[in-house]
């Protein structure tokens, strides 16, 4: 008659007792140490996701850094663009006032001219009409006359051309005569008179 070995061993086989079992020795061997495996891994990819996040954030304040240092590159180069701008503008202005000035001041000896020979006061009349429109162009584009007879000579705004001895009513220093009017723009020299100055012994 067989022994019970022999007959649990040629017995049925039951998985799930089998894996229960195993199961159960796994467990009792090394649950402890797989659970500090798993935490100590979690531990170094969060540590990694940090370092790239870190990198990221350092990526974007550089792009951020240059962004900003680029847009106020562009704003002096728009400032300096507009300021040439209006320094080239200022100065054909200037150009064209200027050579307006000389005919305004062919049609002030013109009027002299025509005043002082007995020409037609038609004629006269026109001519100083027309003078008269042209200065008020000038002005109306800000170009002003500066006064110079009988003030100190300035060379800012004077261009001396002729000296005569100074008199007790024409003292040294002083402009004497005008030969041609000065103009001012903005409160600057537009065009310096051309004047006679007196001068002492």
């Amino acid at each position: 008659m067989p022994d019970e070995d022999a007959d649990k061993t040629n017995g049925d086989f039951n998985a799930a007792e089998a894996a229960a079992e195993f199961a159960a020795a796994v467990a009792d061997e090394a649950p402890a140490e797989d659970a500090r495996n798993y935490t100590a891994i979690l531990e170094d990819e969060v540590e990694a996701l940090g370092r790239m996040l870190a990198e990221k954030d350092e990526a974007l304040l550089a792009v951020q850094d240059k962004a900003a240092a680029t847009a106020a590159e562009a704003d002096r180069v728009r400032v300096r663009i507009e300021r040439d701008a209006a320094s080239t503008v200022e100065r054909k202005r200037r150009a064209v006032l200027v050579s307006f000035l000389e005919v305004a001041d062919d049609l002030n000896l013109a009027v002299n001219e025509l005043s002082s020979d007995g020409t037609a006061p038609a004629l006269t009349q026109g001519v100083q009409m027309v003078r008269d429109k042209l200065q008020a162009v000038l002005t109306q584009h800000g170009a002003q006359r500066r006064p110079s007879l009988g003030l100190a000579f300035d060379p800012a705004h004077h261009d001396a051309v002729g000296i005569i001895p100074a008199t007790a009513d024409a003292p040294a220093g002083t402009v004497v005569s005008v030969l041609q009017e000065g103009y001012e723009l903005a409160g600057e020299p537009l065009r310096a008179a051309r004047v006679v100055v007196a001068k002492a012994d």
